[in-house]
């Protein structure tokens, strides 16, 4: 009688243990899914991924961690997106592509002082509207560079992630 129990009680306990962990690693916390859902964020699920997937959220006591933290997590991936631009740029061979990633380079440069412009005035407590608006423009040369040589952009995935970090700390913070 006893063999029989400690299976099924087994089976229990993992389908419990399952059912628990699924539940804790699907559930938003309030202070994110607000900070996602009650601003003019053109898409809240990019938000909620992004600050859902850090574990620095999890500590998060109120919306001014939460733009902090999306100030960081933007300027990190636009740090991140540098290198990748520059790893294609010294394996490209094609002219076109290799001039339209050197314009992205230079833009990603500027973007990433932007980034840090953005984070200085939110430091600060001042307007950041000037700097959200230089950094979308950084990212747009980039889609230019492309566009005008009737290119496909290798970054264009990367490009549209950057804007939205740009309008999502745009919308948290202004």
């Amino acid at each position: 009688m006893a063999r029989l129990l400690f299976p099924s009680s087994l089976i229990f306990l993992i389908i419990l243990c399952v059912t628990t962990l699924t539940k804790l690693a699907t559930s938003q916390s309030p202070l994110v899914s607000n900070f996602c859902h009650n601003r003019p964020i053109q898409d809240p699920n990019f938000c909620l991924k992004i600050l859902e997937s850090d574990h620095h959220s999890k500590a998060a006591k109120s919306g001014h961690d939460l733009k902090r933290l999306t100030i960081d997590l933007g300027s990190n991936y636009a740090k991140a997106v540098t290198k990748k631009c520059l790893s294609l740029l010294q394996s490209e061979k094609d002219p076109n592509i290799k001039a339209a990633l050197s314009a992205c380079a230079s833009a990603y440069d500027l973007l990433n002082l932007d980034f840090g412009s953005i984070r200085a005035a939110f430091q600060s407590g001042r307007y950041i509207g000037q700097q959200g608006a230089d950094a979308r423009l950084a990212v747009s040369k980039c889609n230019i560079a492309f566009n005008e040589k009737k290119l496909a952009c290798p970054l264009a995935d990367d490009n549209n992630n950057l804007l939205n970090f740009i309008q999502i700390i745009l919308a948290n913070v202004m």
